[in-house]
């Protein structure tokens, strides 16, 4: 197995502590190239524009991460008012979906609030509100509003997860901060949920407003670091099963959370 490597740095000041750390948060990922996985990361600082990456153009299954896109279409039609979050929706039973999430246990028909189904896919990273959010919005809407941010991969493949990459995760995740800095009531609701979603992969970092996914070898995380030196901090990963998977995007997290200072 072979993956083309691309180490990219747009760097503004660094000095020998700064090398040494981005040397060694590299050699991380290259040592798991060598082991055949599949790794990426995109670092940017927010105040500066400094922006480090690995393999920032390389797709990986996008797995939960993609959900993000669809609650900020959702909160932008409704800071538009074209919808109504209020509005109430269906799921029946055949509707339910296993994996993540807690409505897979209902046990009737029930009636949920648009909003409560972004809480959900959210908080709860649940696949029947996801699945249901995306069916009510339509999936080619959501493809077409996400290659219009500039993403290279928007819902590629067969299901309505698709791939991503770090430079895709950058795209979008530069529009969730644009709206939750400047819709004062929809961005306040976005934010306070994306802080207190459940089930974070990353254990090392405060203010971190972000979405993971996780399914078989895949595992990731993305998001941006609420402070006042703010960054985005993009980890994808393929790590063929290996039991330390927590431990190396924490290990990461730490090493770019360093370099940021």
């Amino acid at each position: 197995m072979e993956f083309n490597i691309n180490i990219d740095f747009k760097i503004n000041y660094i000095d020998s502590k700064k090398i040494k750390l981005i040397k060694e948060l590299n050699d991380l990922f290259l040592n798991e190239i060598y082991n055949k996985n599949k790794v990426a990361y995109l670092y940017k600082n927010i105040n500066t524009g400094e922006i480090i990456s690995f393999n920032k153009d390389i797709t990986f299954y996008a797995a939960s991460t993609i959900k993000i896109l669809v609650c900020l279409y959702l909160f932008i039609e409704a800071s538009m008012n074209k919808i109504d979050l209020a509005e109430k929706l269906i799921i029946n039973m055949d509707e339910l979906k296993s994996g993540s999430g807690i409505i897979k246990n209902q046990l009737k028909e029930t009636n949920y609030s648009i909003l409560e189904l972004i809480k959900l896919t959210i908080v709860e990273s649940d696949n029947t509100a996801y699945v249901k959010l995306m069916n009510y919005v339509g999936a080619d809407n959501i493809k077409k509003y996400g290659l219009s941010l500039g993403a290279k991969h928007t819902l590629e493949g067969k299901d309505l997860f698709g791939i991503i990459s770090c430079y895709d995760m950058l795209i979008y995740w530069s529009e969730v901060k644009k709206f939750i800095d400047f819709n004062e009531i929809y961005g306040k609701i976005f934010k306070d949920l994306l802080l207190n979603s459940k089930g974070k992969l990353i254990k090392n970092v405060t203010n971190l407003i972000d979405k993971y996914g996780e399914f078989e070898i895949t595992y990731h995380d993305a998001g941006y670091v609420d402070s006042n030196n703010p960054y985005f901090i993009i980890i994808l990963t393929q790590l063929n099963k290996v039991n330390y998977k927590e431990e190396f995007l924490n290990k990461a997290t730490k090493l770019i959370e360093e370099i940021n200072h």
